[in-house]
């Protein structure tokens, strides 16, 4: 990864992908569907004109840069698909776009981040953009396709976009995150630790997960927390009550209640259970 904290470097949901999460679930379906496609226009107007192609399940938009490289990533998203919908089953009725930005510099313009802040990958309204491995500028040169092939965004952004697509918005952040880094665990074995991300720090409560997520100043923490109470849940029930989670959330049905449904738990008593499954697993506690 790159020598700078991947605080800087991973997902930073922009303010049209929390107006989404907050409206989306309590409009009807029609005006959802509305403001989904009006928000995937004003994202993808910033790619609309760039190069092209289609891959078994995407729609590729790249510029010249990385045109010699835009069918080996386009397969590369492809094998993400496989893997991921292997846990998480799922057939698309669209291809999503798959926008490769040349530099970090174009996902700043894009949605109008500070210098300091970076993504390897973003997902927002049916659009997946990640930084060209070519740019991955703290790798060496030979090794950044192996690197990107190895740990890249591509499943944890896939696993954001299905679950989109299958709970239709009805979901809190740290619940999408916690299930992005889980499957991108799963698959590439792949996992986000440092000092900070210690789950031996001072733990948010489940309210400022749901309500603060991207406000949290620790959130290195705020990651770890979610992946791990997401691990939690499949610990308790497997991969299976997870997709029938989703399948609830789909249905309209309310988190807490959802939550309730599958294990039998109230929030609290979920709360408690993970928070005593963590003190006996050594590994929530390391520090890098």
């Amino acid at each position: 990864m790159q020598t700078q904290s991947r605080t800087k470097q991973t997902l930073q949901i922009t303010a049209l992908c929390c107006i989404l999460l907050v409206i989306l679930p309590a409009l009807p379906a029609a005006a959802q569907s509305t403001l989904r496609y009006l928000s995937s226009l004003a994202v993808r107007r910033h790619f609309r004109h760039w190069l092209t192609q289609e891959s078994a399940y995407f729609q590729l938009r790249y510029t010249e840069s990385d045109q010699e490289l835009a069918a080996w990533l386009g397969r590369q998203a492809d094998e993400a698909v496989e893997q991921v919908t292997q846990l998480l089953p799922y057939t698309p009725t669209a291809k999503p776009w798959l926008v490769i930005a040349p530099r970090q510099t174009v996902l700043r313009q894009t949605f109008g981040w500070g210098e300091n802040t970076g993504a390897l990958g973003v997902y927002v309204a049916d659009t997946i953009i990640i930084l060209s491995p070519r740019a991955w500028e703290w790798e060496h040169p030979l090794l950044r396709e192996a690197v990107f092939a190895r740990q890249g965004p591509l499943v944890h952004e896939y696993t954001h976009y299905l679950l989109d697509q299958r709970a239709q918005g009805n979901y809190p952040r740290w619940f999408s995150e916690g299930l992005a880094q889980y499957i991108e665990y799963q698959v590439l074995g792949h996992e986000w630790v440092e000092a900070g991300s210690s789950l031996a720090n001072p733990l948010y409560s489940q309210q400022e997960l749901t309500d603060d997520f991207d406000q949290l100043p620790n959130q290195a923490l705020a990651y770890r927390q979610s992946f791990s109470m997401v691990s939690f849940l499949a610990a308790l029930q497997g991969d299976a009550a997870l997709n029938n989670l989703i399948t609830l959330l789909g249905g309209g049905e309310d988190f807490n209640t959802a939550l309730e449904q599958i294990y039998g738990l109230s929030p609290q008593a979920l709360r408690t259970a993970w928070e005593n499954w963590i003190e006996t697993d050594l590994r929530w506690q390391q520090t890098g």
